[in-house]
């Protein structure tokens, strides 16, 4: 019989979206962080797929983009007079006690006590937005996670069960092509492009390991929708399971959707098409425990 291993991924749980005082707030509850936490004490393996970006990102609205200045490397070098924001009616909005840092909300960080942390950092991310020099140092990244960078033989080889992601597109399995990067790079950042994604089935061989994959995590939508569908198109046989209870829905802010069940409805949809399930936190952990052994 094969080894089950359980990953539970924590997409975008950043401070920037899910605490009040983050820069681009999404509505995210306590109960919902918490919901997180619950699955967490459970997993062979957390990854923590966050978002990581220049403050000259195209993603913000004050470079033209449509969002907040949100997940930012480097926020040290930016002070409450900074406009992070331009609104639709062009009003600019400052910073002021607002983060934007891209680090884990300590709601769920408290869970992950005693785990052996290291992060695996794609080559794209400092290179984002076509940039032919890194927007930032692999120090700088380790800065703003407070984790060391390890090489994939550390994460194969090693015990590490926590691992932080950085990334920059909405999929935190998707990879750019090496050939749209450049290939003399600085110092530490990588020579290949590759993510912890890219290495699971090396440390856990399907041969051996049944792998089983939880997602919870900012927003419904967006980036949970997109990481769901990229697992499940890199995975085809594990089990993928997003939990209701356990994300939030971005609605009412002039995006998407008026309402949180507009979200959650079309997200649930699109997942059922190529496979996602969708089920709550304690639905869950009563199949993990034995309770269930049909598991669906």
């Amino acid at each position: 019989m094969k080894e089950r291993v359980l990953i539970v991924n924590l997409i975008d749980w950043s401070r920037s979206f899910v605490d009040e005082d983050g820069s681009f707030y999404c509505g995210t509850t306590r109960d919902q962080k918490e919901n997180a936490g619950k699955v967490v004490k459970h997993a062979d393996l957390v990854i923590f797929s966050s978002d990581a970006h220049p403050i000259q990102s195209s993603e913000f609205a004050i470079n033209k983009g449509l969002y907040p200045a949100h997940n930012v490397v480097l926020q040290s070098d930016v002070g409450p007079e900074f406009e992070y924001f331009v609104s639709p009616k062009d009003e600019h909005v400052k910073l002021g006690r607002r983060t934007m840092s891209p680090a884990l909300t300590e709601d769920i960080g408290k869970h992950l006590a005693g785990r052996t942390r290291g992060m695996i950092v794609p080559k794209e991310v400092y290179y984002q937005d076509g940039a032919k020099e890194p927007w930032f140092s692999p120090m700088d990244i380790e800065r703003s996670f407070a984790a060391d960078i390890i090489e994939p033989y550390d994460f194969r080889e090693g015990d590490f069960n926590y691992i932080v992601a950085p990334k920059h597109t909405f999929d935190a399995t998707r990879l750019e092509s090496d050939y749209t990067l450049p290939r003399r790079v600085a110092g530490k950042v990588p020579n290949m492009n590759y993510n912890v994604f890219s290495l699971l089935r090396e440390r856990y061989p399907s041969d051996t390991c049944d792998l089983v994959f939880v997602n919870t995590g900012v927003v419904e939508g967006i980036c949970r929708l997109h990481t769901s569908i990229g697992l499940r198109q890199m995975f085809k046989t594990s089990r993928i399971v997003n939990l209701t209870d356990a994300t939030t829905p971005l609605a009412g802010i002039g995006l998407g959707f008026e309402t949180p069940e507009q979200s959650r409805d079309a997200a649930m949809r699109v997942c059922r098409d190529v496979g996602v399930e969708y089920t709550t936190t304690e639905e869950f952990l009563h199949w993990f425990n034995g309770n269930d052994p049909g598991g669906r």
